[in-house]
């Protein structure tokens, strides 16, 4: 049991409390992100949303891989308040769901390592990183899936120690919203399938209702975009209606193999600015100790992290920089456990003010890097 003896910076056996870190992780990036929000009118992709929000255009003219049905419904509802500007409410629900998927990632940090100090500090570094700050100032759907991400991350390592029908029916609702906001939440569903099946007839934690219950669940998360599916079936056949699902207008660049074209430096560059904190070498750290987790807690964790940093690495399109949010997300999950291990050799109260430093110093290195 844990007692009032355990300072700040102490392990704990049991499981700490994590709501009061998730509400105050959640509140203070809710308000950077919201007063650091576009004010106006966007352009390229999220101008083309705000467009479509406005108009009430759930397709696109992308084919469905493009649609995002259900990042469109919830910017209806959020243009339908009445605070603001219409294009700044759009822009800040972008904010609304980074702050999410910091506080979800620092939920998932806490629950891996048990350690509140490290996921705070895994906080402020992701949530002050040059991407997702950005991304959470304009009209973009890639915030919501990282929350999305972040979340199932959470509930996978809480599903893997201590195993309950409950926990994969919520992953499998989490990660069918996804599939109804972007096709980036179908990239770690092999691996949860695989955890699923491993667990019901490899280890026996689960019955095989539980698998019932979390398609169930998919399902119903996937309603959205797998009713916009099933419409584009009835009318150009079933074929076409998949391609379209799974690719739009960019089959070749979502199948290519290696990364391509005359962005690729700007697109690396800019995608370095997500790193001049303690994120790498620690991530590295956490990687080499993963097995300290358990075989089935490395494996599921190194599977999606791998996953997300191929497909984001040879990705060849000119915003690619864009696309490395998830991988930021497992590249955080991966530090944190590496900050927890590193503090078994060196004084917490040591490594967190480094790593805080460091996370704060990151504006400033942005405020000069045009000029470099």
């Amino acid at each position: 049991m844990r007692t009032a003896t355990h300072s700040l910076y102490a392990p704990v056996q049991a499981t700490p409390r994590v709501a009061p870190l998730w509400a105050t992780v959640f509140v203070a990036f809710a308000c950077l992100y919201l007063f650091t929000a576009q004010r106006g009118v966007s352009w390229q992709d999220s101008g083309m949303f705000q467009w479509r929000i406005l108009a009430g255009d759930y397709k696109g003219e992308l084919g469905l891989a493009l649609s995002h049905p259900l990042y469109i419904g919830m910017g209806r509802a959020a243009g339908a308040l009445n605070i603001g500007d219409f294009a700044w409410r759009l822009n800040a629900l972008s904010g609304i769901g980074m702050a999410l998927a910091i506080a979800n990632l620092a939920g998932a940090v806490c629950a891996l390592t048990n350690r509140r100090w490290v996921a705070a500090v895994v906080a402020v570094t992701v949530g002050l990183a040059h991407t997702a700050w950005w991304l959470g100032t304009i009209a973009e759907v890639y915030t919501w899936t990282a929350a999305g991400l972040a979340a199932e991350m959470w509930l996978m390592i809480s599903l893997i120690r201590r195993p309950a029908r409950g926990k994969l029916a919520a992953l499998a609702l989490i990660s069918g919203l996804g599939w109804s906001i972007h096709n980036f939440a179908l990239l770690p569903l092999p691996v949860y399938i695989v955890l699923a099946v491993w667990m019901i007839w490899g280890r026996r934690q689960l019955r095989p209702s539980a698998l019932a219950l979390a398609a169930g669940a998919y399902i119903i998360g996937a309603s959205p975009y797998l009713v916009m599916i099933a419409q584009e079936a009835a009318e150009l056949g079933f074929i076409a209606a998949v391609k379209s699902a799974l690719f739009g207008r960019y089959a070749q660049q979502v199948l290519a193999v290696a990364p391509t074209g005359g962005m690729l430096k700007v697109n690396m560059a800019l995608s370095a600015m997500n790193f001049v904190n303690m994120l790498i070498p620690l991530a590295v750290f956490g990687w080499w100790r993963l097995r300290r987790q358990g075989k089935a807690m490395a494996a599921a964790i190194a599977a999606v992290t791998a996953i997300e940093l191929v497909f984001f690495v040879r990705y060849p399109v000119p915003d690619q920089f864009t696309f490395i949010l998830p991988s930021l997300m497992m590249i955080g999950l991966g530090a944190g456990l590496g900050l927890s291990e590193l503090a078994n050799r060196v004084p917490a109260r040591v490594l967190a003010p480094l790593c805080l430093l460091l996370a704060l110093l990151q504006p400033g290195v942005y405020a000069m890097a045009p000029g470099l």
